[in-house]
C-alpha cells in the first residue's frame, strides 16, 4: 500500500510539472506575439501541447495568434479545443465569436457571444459584438437591443453608439441616426468615420452646409480618404459651388476612388 501512494505521489507531481512547464512556455509565447513575432509564439505554443496536451491555454494562444495571420478557421479549431477542455473558458467562446464572425459565420458567432453572456452578463462587448453580427443578418430589432444593452453596461462606449446609428439610418430614422452619430463624437471626437457618416446622413437630410462641416473634420482626421473627398464634392455640388465641386471629385479621382470619374465626367466636363 505505501509503495501504491508513493507511485500516486510521483505521478502527481509529473502531472504538476508538466502544467508549470506548459505555462512557461505559453507565457514565453505570449511575449513573442506581442513583439511581432507570432510565428515563434506558434511554435512556442505547439511545445506547450507536447509537454501538456490538456492546458487550454495553449490551445486559445495559439488559435489568438492564428486569428492574428488572418486564418480564422484555424483560429475556430483552436478555441474550440480549449473550450473542450474548459467549458467555461470565457475568452474562448469570445475570440471564437469573433473568428466566426470574420469567416462570415453569424449564426455561430452570436450562438458564442450568448454564452459569454450567460457567463458573465455584465460584459459590453459581447453584447456589443453579437449586435454586429445580427446587423449583418439583416436582424435590426435584435441589434438595436444589444447595443443598448453594451452602452447601458458602458456608457462611453462610443462604437455601439455607432453601429447603432448604422441600423436606425437603415431603417430610415435620420435625426436619430445624427444624434447617435453626435454621442458617438462627443465620446471619442478623433474617429473620422463618426465625422463622415454623420456628414452623410446629414448630406440625406439636405443639410449640406452641416455636411460639409462633418467631411471637413473627417478629412482634418485623415486627410487619405478618398470617398471623403467625394462625399464633400457632393455637398459642395448641391450648394451650387461646382468649382469645390469638382475640386473635391478631382482629388477623389487622383486619390483612387473610380466612382468620382462618374461625377467628373457629368459635372466637370468643359463645353464643346
Amino acid at each position: 500500500m505505501k509503495k501504491i501512494l508513493v507511485s500516486f505521489v510521483f505521478l502527481l507531481c509529473a502531472v504538476v510539472m508538466q502544467a508549470q512547464d506548459a505555462e512557461k512556455l505559453v507565457q514565453k509565447g505570449i511575449v513573442k506575439g506581442k513583439k511581432g513575432d507570432v510565428e515563434a509564439a506558434i511554435e512556442l505554443f505547439e511545445k506547450a501541447m507536447a509537454a501538456d496536451s490538456t492546458y487550454p491555454q495553449a490551445y486559445f494562444n495559439r488559435g489568438y495568434a492564428n486569428d492574428m495571420m488572418d486564418n480564422p478557421k484555424e483560429a475556430i479549431v483552436d478555441f474550440s479545443k480549449a473550450i473542450e477542455l474548459d467549458s467555461t473558458y470565457i475568452n474562448a467562446y469570445f475570440n471564437r465569436g469573433l473568428a466566426y464572425a470574420e469567416d462570415k459565420d453569424n449564426r455561430a458567432a452570436i450562438a458564442d457571444f450568448t454564452k459569454v453572456i450567460e457567463l458573465d452578463s455584465i460584459n459590453a462587448e459581447a453584447y456589443y459584438y453579437r449586435g454586429v453580427a445580427k446587423y449583418f443578418l439583416i436582424e435590426f430589432d435584435a441589434a438595436i437591443a444589444d447595443f443598448d444593452a453594451a452602452i447601458t453596461l458602458d456608457s462611453l462606449y462610443a462604437e455601439a453608439f455607432y453601429n447603432k446609428a448604422l441600423v436606425v439610418t437603415r431603417q430610415g430614422n435620420l435625426q436619430e441616426a445624427v444624434k447617435l452619430y453626435s454621442e458617438a463624437i462627443a465620446i471619442d471626437p478623433y474617429d473620422a468615420d463618426f465625422w463622415n457618416n454623420r456628414g452623410n446622413v446629414k448630406y440625406v437630410l439636405k443639410d449640406y452646409k452641416g455636411a460639409v462641416g462633418d467631411y471637413n473634420r473627417a478629412l482634418y482626421l485623415a486627410p487619405d480618404m478618398p470617398r471623403i473627398y467625394c462625399n464633400r464634392g457632393n455637398a459642395f455640388y448641391f450648394m451650387k459651388d461646382k468649382i469645390g465641386a469638382c475640386e473635391n471629385w478631382t482629388i477623389a479621382y487622383d486619390m483612387g476612388f473610380e466612382y468620382a470619374k462618374e461625377m467628373l465626367d457629368l459635372f466637370c466636363q468643359a463645353p464643346k
